[in-house]
């Protein structure tokens, strides 16, 4: 019986253990590099507890937060944007219920990724050279990420259904203008 019951014990640890770290995964920032192919990206994502949709839109695809049990108290999801069949930008969105929350997981956001990458004035300039920042921006926090700039954004949400929180990653070096 001791055999047994050393066994169960050691298989409930590692399970724990296992989910503990993707959920610390899935709380993180993303680290996912452009130019993967579809298959490599749901692969990269679904290590941060996003699952690939059924069928793929042609140029871009959502990935769904996995369903796993217990209350939550935001939602998130990705959309990946691809040309020529390679990732080209990477967009996670977070929505919350209360204001107070998202300001605090904006805030761990911006913090875990000062830990491996500071943040950059020229991220930030490059980005806002670029495109336009998302409506309803309260602040934002930027980072250049070897060929990658990364972008936090704090949102507004106007309605319950607008997301809190973006984060993005795209290439460093502009896009090549698009064919006529």
């Amino acid at each position: 019986m001791r055999t047994n019951e050393g066994l169960w014990i050691a298989t409930v640890v590692t399970v724990l253990a296992m989910t503990g770290c993707a959920a610390q995964r899935a709380e993180g920032p993303l680290d996912v590099s452009l130019g993967l192919s579809r298959d490599e990206t749901a692969h990269a994502l679904r290590r941060y507890d996003f699952c690939a949709q059924v069928e793929p839109a042609r140029d871009h695809e959502v990935y769904p937060q996995c369903d796993h049990p217990g209350a939550g108290y935001g939602q998130a999801w990705v959309i990946a944007t691809y040309q020529g069949g390679r990732l080209a930008r990477l967009q996670r969105f977070e929505r919350w219920v209360d204001a107070a929350r998202a300001a605090e997981r904006w805030n761990h956001l911006v913090e875990k990724r000062a830990a491996t990458t500071p943040l950059s004035q020229d991220a930030r300039d490059r980005i806002f050279a670029r495109q336009q920042i998302p409506e309803r921006t309260r602040t934002w926090a930027a980072f250049r990420a070897g060929e990658h700039l990364v972008g936090v954004y704090l949102l507004t949400p106007a309605t319950a259904e607008d997301p809190s929180i973006l984060e993005e990653i795209i290439p460093a070096a502009a896009p090549p203008p698009p064919p006529y």
